[in-house]
């Protein structure tokens, strides 16, 4: 009979490995090799950082095209007075030399006025603007009308606010305001709703008054005090000071750990902590956080105008006001202490003048634009005031220079971060203003061409547009290019002024749903709805609604839907507080202080926002079917517009202009929409079937208690119907492409790990000649685990004592001094951190346990809450208690707790959790009253083997298209752990790379047996269990799985007696045949891999290390004169041949990325490029005969060198760096000491001893594994590697021996670092080695080798083609 085919896969987002076996765990062979191998890769960035550049770029570009037409509309008029202007404009970055002019003036080169006279007149551009918008003459040069309007092109302001008038701009604030109330009114944040906004704004955007003064007026004017929490939090904000977002939002959105996490909108790192804050707070929070700096931002905007109409005038003040406080500071420096003078404005020095304004203008030494540290004005404020304070407290200007500190207006600059708060519509205010001024005196701006504009008006047009975000480009037609020409407009230019006319924008904004709106997760041919749709906003709340238990119990669906109609439906979040005073209202709860609420955490996230934003507009009228209709399309407009108002107000005009009024179209565009949920309206209306009968599934999370995992389970009809619509379509395997991955909305890392498990497989396939019958699937951890399990647990006890200072001070203060003297590694023992977690006393008893026996494994063990015989939980924070051992005993797989138990100790509990030192959902475990349910077993039993994330669903929907018969079984990477812990399996990471193929093949094991036993539907086998208690085959323990055989229907999973199954695991387990294989990649991008511009003195000490920036400008090229960048970003190499002075050379030279794709280069492009670089690196020397001998060698290609493997590295100098590609293999108990040292090593614990209290690391051990390393090192294959450390460790035995503990496995972790190329060199210093030993660095001239060989390896590694680099 045929053998059967089962494929295990360990999917990692940097390594896939697989596993090919039979149906009784042997691995199958194919070309003489065990059919198992590790996949490794670099993990795929995001495409966030691309997106960026590739905005960036962009922007620059349009800057330079606004510019050029800008140049265009006043190029006549300039050329008559000077034809050289714009020539000397362009060439003013180049050093006089490089230029086509001698002309050393830039500006004016006038008999009677230079560049000097200009300086002279006008210290800064906005003078010059200022004199513009107030004229003193009849008339001005055109010249100085350019560059005043040049300079406003280059600072345009945001565009944030769209429908903002450019002559009413503080208008806005009386809308900012009101948004303002309404979001908070959503939150239940009172904040003052009837107030003069124009006052306010006065009040915030004082000038000469420090934050804390605007703060206490503002308190003052709104009758605020620090006894209104939130509302005063929110006006601290507003203030530009520091807030802490638990005043605002409570307990119930932030969690303890995040408690003193606060923001300042004026900060440096505001924009990294604004990321923080909407990671903290989600979307739907954040947009409260949004709505409190709007109003922020118009208050600064009201100081930084400071009463004026215009920019300008404001600016020219900062300086004088500058200016006047300089000179006070010098005079009083000089008058003092002359010393303090020089260091204040002659050096470069942190926090002092020099430094604040970015430069040192003494005689003796002149630096321009330094961005050195110690710049900023706190900085600079702070060491003022440190220097001042050594003279007379008396002196008048000392104490004007110190009163303007304190309110922060001493020494204000004209550009600062603040300007980023400045709207596009203040700058056109200007604009018009000075254009129309020089319409009085230049006529050509009157002129008007075939738009029927003048040159003012077009100048206006261009400054004030942008091109909306859902149009994009409109360029050449590429892969990111959508907008698309109106018919018979595809020629001609596009200008702001005919851009309606030439580009299709509706058209565009639909191209731009189709492209940008992620797919839906569940049907990848769907379009996902907006985040704020009624239905999906529906949906988030019936989920998370849908989860609640009161008391144990979930609610009624009559209740559940109450708290929906009567909560959620005000638009208004629901807190803890608001569903507790609802209950008790209405007598479903008994008392708010004793009741217990689960499934949410702390209150709902989700809420019926639009729901609470359009019925303020509309009322309960809202509810008609026609109003909701329209507004799910207002809302999909405005998520599609974004703050594109303008557009959104001709969709709404347009289309319900007869049923809103305009008072109404104006409260609405004022809400702000964005981001697009995960689901479609498809998927939610998808039917199935429930206890409630046949429905969809939006009803079917109303009518029942369901969450959707639980409705799209095997369990009810939905999956089936899903699976139906998901997989219509067969697809083989070898026909799928990358691309076909694009519309499973897959972040960069998962694309690629998907895309090579699809490779792996399809070479599986054509291997074997076969399809799998089964394929088990391993996900990688959610990186939320990883960081939880590296936080300081030491810190949170330490946060958690001293919090009960204030209740019993004596107590509290002796436990801090106990944990204190306790180490990061000593709480991660089990026992002593629960210990400190239960405040020393039993949880079962509530008895003080004491810490001298606590280690007595007679007296005290951990219990599992939930018992593992159900479910395998081994939280510390959810599940694990530590008990009397002789209670435990009593207790054994009990659930729920003794009656008694939960009598005596809820009080004790309470209190744990009330001073949050149990989890709410521990504290739920221990007082819940009912047994498991039917379904509830069956989800425990389904956690092992349902994945749900992204990355699954994808491959899921690959491997049914294209086995539509093979049953494809996920595995937890916990039980797969389990498993190696029971049967003590040993996994060392940083040994080598095989464990993810050994992984892979464990998934087969383990995945097997739990779907053997379970079926992929563990509820019929509850039901089934439940029929026939007296079949052996029904009785489980999720803890002892593989204590007993696990047959169904003559198929053997696993075989317990005689430990048959196991020893033929672990027989394989030791097999040292896993292949391991490196993608090769052609790195492409950034042209240097820093983006350092580095000045021409940096680039004089070693001009070879660096490049132009622009290469492309051949006046430029020389860095010692225009400074550079370096770490040039090299693609791969090419191998080369050619002769010197007669001599054959062969060389692997590295490819510059700035020269293009290796598929569009050809021998020519390789040639020119590599005999430029040769002549350079000879030095005149005679280059002749050169070829190409292999065109492209990508980077991380397998080679041979010498009787060694290694992966080529990156380039350094005339060198590569190379990688060891050879594993390392040690005895299985050397492999598992190698894990405990590890494991000390990551720790920081080399003390940790056994149950049998004996030592886990000792000296002898130590030595022992030291002796086997060396060996290793002197012996076939590492002897060949000519960069071997076995030298440095050749006769170190008594060095290493009197070396301690922690030093001696630091000396083993960097041997095993050095074999697997963890590090390119490592630190032996602690046996009379280097601190740099073993660098491996392969001359690019490979002629000097004995022996190069490049290995192909297909993605297996299965197939191999070998290529003899010295001979090709």
């Amino acid at each position: 009979m045929d053998k059967k085919m089962y494929v295990g896969i360990d999917m990692g987002t940097n390594s896939v490995g697989m596993a090919v076996t039979d149906e009784e765990y042997n691995l199958y062979r194919v070309k003489g090799k065990d059919l198992w191998c590790s996949r490794l890769f670099t993990e795929a960035d995001t495409a966030a950082e691309r997106r960026t550049n590739r905005i960036s770029r962009r922007r620059r570009q349009r800057e330079v095209a606004r510019q050029g037409v800008l140049r265009k509309l006043f190029a006549d008029e300039i050329n008559k007075v000077d034809e050289g202007f714009f020539a000397r404009l362009d060439e003013s970055k180049y050093h006089l030399e490089d230029r086509d002019s001698e002309q050393k003036y830039t500006l004016f080169t006038d008999t009677g006025y230079t560049d000097k006279d200009y300086f002279k007149d006008y210290p800064t551009i906005f003078h010059l603007r200022n004199e513009l918008l107030h004229p003193v003459k009849e008339s001005y040069d055109v010249r100085l009308v350019y560059l005043a309007i040049a300079n406003m092109f280059k600072h345009r302001g945001n565009f944030l606010n769209e429908s903002l008038d450019a002559d009413k701009i503080t208008s806005s604030a009386d809308e900012a305001y009101r948004s303002l109330v309404e979001t908070a009114m959503m939150y239940s944040i009172e904040v003052p709703e009837n107030i003069n906004v124009k006052k306010f704004i006065d009040i915030i955007g004082e000038n000469g008054v420090s934050r804390s003064k605007h703060l206490e007026n503002v308190c003052e004017y709104l009758e605020i005090t620090k006894k209104d929490k939130q509302a005063y939090e929110i006006l601290k904000l507003i203030c530009g000071m520091s807030g802490v977002l638990i005043n605002i939002y409570g307990e119930d959105v932030i969690d303890e750990e995040n408690k003193k996490f606060s923001i300042c909108f004026r900060d440096s790192n505001y924009e990294e902590k604004e990321g923080e804050a909407l990671e903290l707070l989600g979307d739907e929070y954040f947009e409260l956080l949004e709505a409190i700096k709007e109003i922020h931002d118009i208050g600064m905007l009201a100081g930084i105008i400071k009463g004026h109409k215009y920019l300008s005038e404001a600016r020219v003040d900062l300086y004088e006001q500058h200016k006047k406080d300089l000179d006070m500071l010098q005079h009083v420096l000089k008058k003092y202490d002359m010393k303090a003078y020089d260091e204040m404005f002659r050096v470069m020095k942190a926090g002092n003048y020099s430094a604040y304004v970015g430069s040192v203008n003494a005689h003796s030494k002149k630096i321009r634009r330094n961005g050195g540290d110690g710049r900023t004005r706190e900085e600079f404020y702070k060491n003022v005031k440190a220097v001042l304070k050594k003279f007379q407290e008396d002196d008048e200007e000392i104490k004007t220079i110190l009163s303007e500190i304190d309110s922060e207006t001493f020494m204000p600059k004209q550009l600062t971060a603040s300007n980023g708060v400045i709207p596009n519509q203040l700058h056109v205010s200007e604009l018009k203003a000075i254009l129309t001024n020089a319409e009085e005196y230049l006529p050509f701006l009157l002129g008007k061409d075939e738009s029927g504009l003048t040159v003012s008006e077009r100048i206006v047009e261009l400054f004030r547009f942008h091109i909306p975000y859902y149009v994009g480009p409109i360029g050449a037609q590429g892969e990111n290019v959508w907008a698309k020409r109106r018919p018979g407009e595809e020629n001609g230019k596009v200008y702001p002024w005919n851009f309606e006319q030439k580009i299709d924008i509706q058209s565009a904004a639909k191209e731009f749903i189709n492209r940008m709106v992620r797919h839906c997760t569940y049907l990848s041919g769907e379009r996902t709805l907006p985040k704020q749709s009624f239905l999906y906003e529906k949906f988030m709340v019936l989920n998370e609604l849908n989860n609640l238990k009161i008391d144990g119990k979930k609610p009624s669906v009559q209740v559940k839907q109450g708290i929906y109609e009567e909560l959620f439906k005000t638009g208004k979040r629901v807190t803890l507080n608001r569903l507790k005073d609802y209950l008790y209202n209405n007598s479903i709860i008994a008392s708010k202080e004793d009741v217990v609420i689960e499934g949410i955490d702390g209150g709902f996230n989700a809420s019926l926002t639009s729901v609470g934003k359009f019925r303020g507009v509309l009322g309960d009228e809202l509810f008609t079917d026609a109003n909701q209709a329209m507004a799910e399309e207002i809302i999909f407009w405005g998520t599609v517009y974004g703050n594109d108002k303008k557009f959104l107000k001709d969709e709404i005009e347009s289309k319900y202009g007869t049923v809103l009024s305009k008072d109404q179209i104006k409260r609405i565009l004022g809400f702000k929409f964005n981001g697009w949920g995960n689901l479609s309206k498809t998927f939610l209306e998808l039917q199935g079937s429930c206890e409630c009968g046949d429905c969809s599934l939006i009803q079917a999370l109303w009518e029942t208690n369901h969450n959707l995992m639980e409705l799209l389970s095997e369990q009810y009809g939905f999956k089936k119907e899903l699976d139906a619509l998901a997989c219509n379509v067969e697809k083989p395997l070898t026909e799928w492409t990358i691309d076909d991955l694009d519309n499973k909305y897959l972040s960069a890392p998962v694309k690629r790990m998907v895309w090579q498990t699809i490779k792996m497989l399809r070479e599986a396939c054509e291997l074997t000649n076969k399809e799998p019958d089964r394929v088990f699937v391993e996900m990688p951890r959610e990186h939320g685990k990883e960081n939880d399990r590296k936080a300081s647990r030491k810190k949170k006890l330490l946060d958690l004592y001293s919090a009960l200072k204030r209740e019993n001070k004596t107590w509290a203060e002796l436990k801090i001094r106990e944990i204190e003297g306790k180490t990061e590694a000593d709480f991660r023992i089990k026992k002593l951190y629960l210990y400190y977690m239960q405040q020393g006393r039993c949880m079962y008893s509530g008895e003080k346990i004491e810490l001298n026996d606590l280690f007595n494994n007679n007296l005290y063990d951990i219990d599992h809450i939930y018992p593992r015989h159900f479910i395998k939980d081994d939280s510390l924070e959810n599940n694990l208690v530590l008990v009397k051992k002789q209670i435990n005993n009593h207790k054994s797989d009990n659930y729920p707790l003794e009656s008694n138990i939960r009598k005596n100790m809820n009080e004790f509990w309470k209190t744990l959790r009330d001073k949050n030192f149990i989890s709410k959902e521990k504290y739920s475990r221990l007082i819940r009253t009912e047994e498991f349910t039917d379904e509830e077993k069956a989800a425990f039993i389904s956690r092992q083997l349902v994945e749900t994330r992204q990355g699954t669903k994808a491959i899921t929907q690959v491997l049914k298209q294209a086995f539509p018969n093979t049953q494809i079984v996920f595995v937890k990477a916990g039980i797969v752990s389990d498993f190696r812990k029971k049967f003590d399996i040993n996994k060392v990471r940083a040994l080598n790379d095989t464990h993810h193929a050994k992984d892979a093949y464990l998934n087969i094991v383990v995945g097997n047996t739990y779907y053997t036993k379970f079926t992929n539907n563990p509820m019929n086998f509850i039901k089934d269990a439940r029929k026939n208690p007296k079949n052996d085959f029904y009785r489980y323990n999720m803890d002892k799985i593989f204590d007993y055989n696990v047959i169904r229907n003559g198929e053997e999973a696993w075989i317990a007696d005689n430990g048959k199954t196991k020893q033929h695991v672990l027989q394989i387990m030791k097999k040292n045949s896993v292949t391991i294989t490196v993608k090769t990649e052609e790195y492409h991008g950034a042209l240097s891999n820093k983006v350092t511009v580095w000045s021409k003195e940096k680039a004089k000490g070693n001009p070879d290390a660096y490049m132009p920036v622009k290469t492309s400008d051949t006046k430029a090229q020389d860095v010692t004169k225009y400074g550079g960048i370096t770490a040039i970003a090299n693609s791969g190499y090419t191998l080369v041949e050619y002769k010197v002075k007669g001599k054959k050379v062969r060389s692997l030279e590295a490819l510059p990325v700035y020269l293009g794709r290796s598929n569009a280069l050809t021998n020519e492009d390789i040639m020119q490029y590599i005999s430029a670089a040769l002549q350079k690196e000879y030095a005149g020397k005679e280059i002749s005969d050169l070829s190409v001998r292999v065109p492209f060698v990508p980077q991380k290609s397998k080679v041979r060198v010498d009787g060694f493997e290694y992966y080529l590295g990156g380039k350094t100098g005339k060198n590569i760096y190379l990688n060891n590609a050879m594993p390392l293999y040690l005895s299985w108990n050397d492999e598992e000491y190698l894990r405990k040292i590890m494991k000390a090593i990551e720790i920081d614990n080399y003390e940790e001893i056994d149950k049998y209290s004996n030592a886990i690391i000792t000296e002898e051990k130590n030595v022992a594994l030291f002796d086997v390393l060396s060996v290793k090192l002197n012996s076939e294959p590492y002897i060949n590697n000519r960069w071997n450390i076995c030298k440095t460790l050749e006769g170190k035995e008594e060095i290493f021996k009197n070396l301690d503990i922690k030093k001696q496995c630091y000396v083993i972790g960097q041997i095993i670092s050095w074999i697997n190329s963890a590090m390119q060199n490592v630190n032996l210093k602690d046996v009379c080695g280097s601190e740099h030993s073993g660098m491996q660095q392969l001359n690019k001239k490979i002629s000097e080798c004995k022996e190069c060989i490049l290995i192909h390896q297909s993605v297996t590694g299965m197939y191999e083609r070998r290529i003899d680099l010295l001979s090709i």
